[in-house]
């Protein structure tokens, strides 16, 4: 049996010429031949389609000159607040407690 999976990717598009974007979505399906060789096919509305960041044209002024970008990418997370010397000491005097 071959090891497949499907999940959806949400890439965001760019056009480089008119400053327009936009997002679509795909379904990707992962699938492994048992020797561990991978192929990955994309759908877009259900119908086999290229990579997201090959063949692409800005729906508003046709530009081929468009950058793509994986929602991921997209987003940034927060930077995390600076823990105070005190949390510190006291997640070491935990440890040496054994109580976390």
């Amino acid at each position: 049996m071959h090891e497949a999976w499907t999940n959806h990717e949400v890439w965001v598009f760019e056009c480089l010429s008119c400053a327009g974007s936009w997002d679509e979505e795909f379904q990707v399906r992962h699938s492994g031949d048992g020797h561990g060789n991978a192929a990955v096919i994309y759908r877009r509305h259900g119908q086999p389609c290229t990579t997201p960041w090959m063949d692409r044209s800005c729906p508003g002024c046709g530009s081929q000159n468009v950058k793509a970008l994986s929602a991921r990418d997209g987003m940034h997370d927060e930077t995390p607040i600076a823990s105070s010397g005190s949390d510190v000491a006291m997640v070491f005097h935990l440890r040496r407690m054994h109580a976390w």
